[in-house]
């Protein structure tokens, strides 16, 4: 088991996700998230803690379980509860005892000796023990699967209740904890309303200096590592001398997306984090863009797109395809 490179906490609710529960019609919601997990991820390890692994390429899950303690604050206080130093009650006086030796020698026999200090009262809380649920959502097939999942805390939450908005933040970090994201769902929520958080919104951004747009375009990750930032810069590159008209970064739910657009019918994008091919995509790209992996591998055979995977030759093919649609009926 690895151990996951991913942020672990959320200091509060974000604003995005406060902002979904108000756009609610009911008041039952859940803390879940879908996540796009590689089987090179559950090859790794990488999923270890949850009890899931690849055999084959079949994912092997359980259905339910309980966060290991060891993974962090929010796991440990899920399993082991808590105990909250008092500090906005009055102090109380307690009295300690320990028996010492007579004139320091145990053979003289001993006696008890008391002193008492002031001390702030102490309240135990106890653990909830939450379940995680997993479900397979859906696969992506490729030369490394996609097996798109759904976390998710079983408890239903009320957002009427007083105490709403710790019990939110306290199982959003439960998620984060163990799956590096964290979301909110109306608690009837259906997988159909589970694989929409997975399309991609876009951000377009005109062309600039190199060090700024990928500080830009950067900043959408979660501690990047050294071999994200130099895929990169090795991608921002090859795009740059093709002339792109703008850039695009994108996010779908918790991934970040990153592309180039070359005309208004033209562009190309790829998943940095997980994905092995870059899509050129058509005429229809702002709506293809808004569909799931999995549903553009359904429609691969339609004219919409093309899917480059990146193997040897695959900057060559590229710019081959851009050029060609570049070239004026």
């Amino acid at each position: 088991m690895t151990n996951p490179n991913w942020k672990k906490s959320l200091r509060k609710t974000p604003d995005p996700i406060r902002q979904k529960v108000s756009k609610f019609a009911g008041d039952k919601v859940m803390a879940a998230c879908v996540k796009r997990v590689p089987a090179s991820a559950l090859g790794s390890g990488t999923y270890g803690h949850f009890g899931m692994s690849i055999k084959g390429n079949v994912p092997a899950f359980p259905n339910r379980i309980m966060p290991q303690p060891g993974l962090g604050p929010s796991s440990l206080r899920n399993a082991q509860g808590e105990e909250i130093v008092r500090k906005d009650l009055p102090m109380v006086t307690k009295t300690y005892s320990v028996d010492a030796p007579n004139w320091g020698d145990w053979s003289s026999g001993s006696h008890e000796v008391s002193w008492s200090r002031d001390v702030y009262q102490h309240e135990f809380v106890a653990p909830k023990e939450l379940e995680v649920s997993i479900e397979l959502l859906a696969t992506e097939p490729a030369e490394d699967p996609v097996f798109v999942f759904r976390f998710r805390v079983e408890e239903i939450l009320d957002r009427r209740a007083a105490d709403f908005g710790n019990a939110l933040l306290s199982n959003l970090n439960l998620l984060q904890e163990n799956t590096g994201a964290a979301d909110v769902f109306a608690a009837d929520a259906d997988p159909t309303e589970y694989l929409k958080t997975i399309s991609v919104y876009w951000e377009i951004l005109p062309p600039g200096e190199r060090s700024e747009m990928l500080a830009h375009i950067l900043r959408k990750f979660r501690e990047p590592s050294n071999e994200l930032k130099a895929k990169l810069l090795d991608r921002y590159s090859f795009l740059e001398k093709l002339k792109p008209v703008a850039y695009i970064s994108g996010t779908s739910g918790f991934q970040r997306y990153f592309g180039a657009k070359f005309a208004d019918n033209l562009v190309v994008f790829e998943n940095l984090e997980y994905g092995n091919a870059i899509y050129v995509m058509f005429d229809e790209w702002e709506e293809l863009s808004k569909l799931s992996r999995l549903e553009l591998l359904k429609d691969r055979g339609k004219a919409g797109f093309e899917r480059i995977v990146h193997r040897e030759g695959w900057k060559e093919t590229l710019k081959t395809v851009i050029e060609a649609r570049m070239v004026p009926a």
